[in-house]
């Protein structure tokens, strides 16, 4: 309990780590841009050790007898500190385990303990390094033998110390270099040969649920092919924006050459090739530096980005001097400055005070000015100078032999010293002078405002874009700004909200140059009380002067609150449709629906955010009509329980910005929700409400219709005269059941059998009863016969029309406006067939046919107003063919019994007769 009471203390203190210290430091305008000149001056003696801006904080280690090996510092502020058991016999070596601590500038602890051993080869020697690779991920680099054959491998593990995979890495020789933009892989650079050809791969970050690295891209950094010129070596340094440089030097072969005197000779040659994350191609080598004196050697000591101004190469130059017969040799060192254009800006010598020891550090300020970091012989003491941009001495400090690692933290401008005692880790921060105090609140110089600020409280109702207000003319680059939620749980992953590059159509620059205008979603300040953070990476802007990346802004740096949302209106369940790409329908169709279903409830509840408990599914699916080799999936937002949870349309509305926008969210991001096609939108699915006017239109014609046959029935029992209602009402039937066949029965695959068979096989059977009935009365009905000789073509057309339903035969029987080709005389044998035909239609029919659309309305996700007529107009044939023909026959009773009544009043028919009536009837 009392290590995790000093513990807590350390991390009340490591908040002050790198951003309360960065504003501790006096600031000092300086215009000039030009390099170190050789006017450099130094006071006599060192400066003092600490000052009253230095801070001090303590760690203890809570693992007895760990040693303090390396420390690594990440642009966001995180230290960590590799530590392990040192091998008692062999200083040299160390025992096969490893231990991490990530130290946050919040002061949050990571302790990653591995439960693995190393092989021999990689502890002793010491053959082990590590990188991070983006959040949550780091790779440890190490040497390990396979039969017999040295290799490099990495160990990919997470900050909860689970291994993820190991991969092999090549060579021994082989250079392994982070890709200097969170997220975007690493790269590894085999040995050149001696051509100087140096073949290079891009891997990726891991996948995070596999753990798989893939290839991302692969080439070569070949050298220009010059006669006459040899290679010598070559030089490889981080780019800011992601990617390396790779230089190349080239010295004049006089040997294999026809030698003269010619003065002109370039006797070295400095070549340079970029390779970058968006391309993965490396460029042609530019020539940046060349020379016609005959020196011994060029090497490269060290390359950093120079703020707006391109990359500074630290080389030293060997020269063999001869003055009256006597010959010295010296080495000095000079800065060649150039572009990523690959064009040479300027070249000049460091000052003897900074290089006359030759074990020094030079590296630029990104408040402007240079830092000097001088070594002693023999002993880990160091001093350091802050230089301005004409090389004058500004301020300067030490650190003490009694530190055994000296730390950089160059965003923030702050020296990190440790020093180990036991198990304790004693941190000295000093933070340095900035010349330009510019930009402190964001660690970037070329920044002067923002909108909303720093920490502001913002109105998400009020706000539709953010403002970034540069102090140097910009253009749009090809990095994003990105906006994160901030879990509560920090041991938990921010939440992407939105992400957009700077070649984006959605980001401008105002008129001024100067001003980025970035638009916001809806969805993306969609909680009330919550932190975000918004992050700008390296080179989503570049200076109009030099076509050079700037900085960005590291997170947890640029804070916005929510205010609290105001109670927003209630709002019922609301059911939703989607859909899927070509891919994502392939793998549904592929896969378990029902987790296919669940896995893509569960990445929305965490990217809307919700409760996992408010998006639901019923399961359905179905094909798109109008791209059928995508599918449609239907979910449904519940009611919230409380006024506290936002509206099922509010969550409704944020998920369709959120897959309209789905290229600049989180949704492209995952497993199953970048199988969503945002080309198409999230549509509520209530169709019904849509079709209603013309459903209730399309009801009342059909309730008018069936009343004026019933008054017609009621008037003419016989109702023969009345039958074209009946037929218009069949023919609707048919023409709405043969439009669903055509254009939505295909959504639902396993009723497209058995609507064609209740459809068609129907149809033909009552055809057949036509043929029957027709060929019959022309062969036994005289009367029919005749008839039928003068109307031919009609009799062909009923036929035809009779294949829908055999009550459209009654057509011709029902004496309509008195007309002949309307009164048919049928026997009663065929009225019998019509009669007991169309039992059997309901039966083989129109009850299948309802029974179909029942089924289908259970299997699909967007009934609409199609389906619904076939429906109504199934069942109002139905009940029209039961009530007519229970109607029909109650009339035919009632027929019979006023015959029975009449005869028992009068008496006058024999039993026979009675008989005779009965049967009739």
């Amino acid at each position: 309990m009392l290590k995790m009471f000093n513990l807590a203390k350390m991390l009340t203190i490591f908040i002050y780590l790198t951003s309360i210290c960065c504003f501790l430091v006096s600031s000092q305008n300086v215009l000039s841009r030009d390099i170190l000149s050789q006017n450099a001056s130094f006071p006599n003696t060192p400066p003092q050790n600490t000052s009253d801006q230095d801070i001090w904080y303590t760690y203890e280690e809570p693992i007895e007898g760990l040693k303090l090996y390396e420390t690594y510092t990440l642009s966001e502020g995180t230290l960590m500190i590799w530590m392990a058991f040192e091998d008692k016999e062999d200083p040299s070596c160390m025992l096969p385990y490893f231990h991490l601590r990530l130290i946050e500038r919040t002061g949050r602890i990571t302790y990653i303990d591995l439960n693995y051993t190393f092989p021999p080869e990689a502890v002793c020697p010491i053959n082990i390094t590590y990188i991070p690779l983006g959040y949550n991920y780091i790779m440890i680099i190490y040497v390990k033998s396979n039969n017999g054959v040295k290799g490099k491998y990495g160990l990919i593990i997470n900050y909860n110390s689970e291994i993820i995979n190991e991969i092999y890495l090549g060579n021994v020789n082989d250079y392994i270099i982070d890709s200097g933009t969170s997220g975007k892989g690493f790269i590894r650079i085999e040995e050149h040969d001696k051509r100087g050809l140096a073949a290079w791969h891009w891997l990726s970050t891991p996948d995070i649920t596999t753990g798989k690295v893939v290839e991302l891209g692969s080439g070569e950094f070949s050298v220009p092919n010059l006669l006459s010129y040899t290679f010598v070596n070559s030089f490889n340094f981080s780019l800011v924006d992601g990617g390396i440089g790779y230089a190349y030097i080239l010295k004049y072969d006089e040997m294999g050459s026809s030698a003269t005197n010619d003065p002109n000779i370039q006797y070295w040659k400095i070549y340079v090739s970029f390779l970058r994350e968006e391309t993965y191609s490396s460029t042609i080598p530019s020539l940046i530096y060349q020379t016609t004196t005959k020196l011994n050697s060029i090497a490269f000591k060290s390359c950093f980005y120079n703020n707006n101004a391109g990359y500074i190469c630290i080389v030293s130059l060997n020269n063999t001097i001869t003055n009256k017969d006597q010959s010295r040799t010296e080495v000095n060192y000079y800065q060649l400055e150039f572009l990523t254009t690959g064009s040479f800006v300027q070249f000049g010598m460091v000052p003897k005070e900074i290089s006359n020891t030759g074990n020094f550090d030079l590296s630029s300020l990104i408040y402007g000015g240079f830092l000097v970091e001088k070594y002693y012989t023999n002993t880990k003491a160091m001093n350091f100078y802050i230089l301005d941009n004409n090389g004058n001495y500004k301020s300067g400090g030490s650190f003490g032999p009694e530190f055994v690692i000296i730390s950089y933290f160059r965003k923030n401008s702050t020296l990190l010293g440790v020093k180990e005692t036991g198990n304790k880790l004693e941190f000295l921060l000093k933070p340095l002078l900035r010349l330009n105090n510019q930009g402190a609140g964001y660690d970037n110089p070329a920044i002067e405002s923002t909108k909303p600020a720093i920490n502001e409280v913002i109105d998400p109702l009020l706000i539709n874009e953010i403002i970034i207000k540069y102090s140097i003319p910009v253009r749009l680059s090809t990095a994003n700004i990105s906006i994160f939620q901030l879990n509560d749980d920090p041991s938990k992953p921010r939440l992407l909200r939105q992400t957009i590059s700077g070649d984006s159509k959605l980001c401008t620059i105002g008129s001024d140059n100067h001003t980025v205008h970035i638009p916001i979603f809806s969805s993306t300040f969609n909680q009330p009380n919550s932190s975000y953070n918004v992050v700008i990476n390296n080179n989503f802007v570049i200076s109009q002067e030099r076509n050079e990346p700037l900085l960005g802004i590291n997170k947890k740096i640029w804070m916005i609150s929510t205010k609290p949302f105001k109670t927003g209106q209630h709002s019922a369940s609301v059911t939703g449709l989607l859909r899927l790409n070509e891919e994502g329908s392939s793998k549904f169709l592929q896969t378990n629906q029902s987790e296919f279903f669940n896995n893509i409830i569960q990445e929305f509840s965490k990217i809307i955010p919700v409760d996992e408990q408010r998006i639901t599914t019923n399961g359905k699916w179905q094909n798109d009509p109008t791209f059928p080799k995508k599918v449609l999936l239907s979910f449904t937002i519940n009611e919230a329980k409380s006024a506290m949870e936002p509206s099922s349309k509010t969550i409704f509305d944020n998920l369709g910005t959120l897959i309209e926008r789905k290229r600049f969210t989180a949704l492209s991001n995952n497993e199953y929700s970048s199988l969503i096609d945002e080309s198409a939108s999230f549509t509520i699915t209530s169709y019904f409400g849509k079709f209603l006017p013309l459903i209730i239109i399309f009801l009342v014609s059909m309730v008018i219709l069936i009343i004026l046959y019933f008054l017609a029935r009621w008037k003419n029992p016989e109702g023969r005269n009345i039958a074209i209602f009946e037929t218009a009402l069949i023919m609707q039937d048919f023409a709405v059941d043969l439009i669903f066949t055509l254009s939505r029965v295909n959504n639902t695959p396993h009723l497209v059998i058995p609507n064609m068979v209740f459809l068609v096989v129907p149809h033909v059977v009552s055809f057949l009863l036509a043929i029957n009935i027709l060929l019959s009365e022309v062969a036994m009905n005289p009367m029919f016969f005749t008839w039928f000789s003068e109307l031919p073509t009609l009799l062909s057309i009923c036929t035809i029309f009779s294949a829908i339903d055999i009550l459209a035969i009654n057509t011709l029987t029902s004496n309509l406006f008195g007309f002949k080709i309307f009164s048919a005389p049928l026997s009663q044998r065929s009225r019998n067939i019509i009669l007991w035909g169309s039992f059997i239609n309901i039966f083989a029919e129109d009850i299948p046919q309802l029974i179909i659309q029942i089924l289908y309305y259970n299997s699909v996700v967007t009934y609409d107003l199609i389906p619904s007529l076939v429906i109504i107009s199934g069942g109002l044939v139905i009940v029209n063919k039961l009530i007519l023909r229970s109607f029909h026959l109650l009339i035919r009773w009632c027929n019979r019994h006023d015959e029975i009544i009449d005869f028992n009043r009068n008496r006058h028919l024999s039993a026979g007769s009675i008989r005779s009536i009965r049967s009739n009837v």
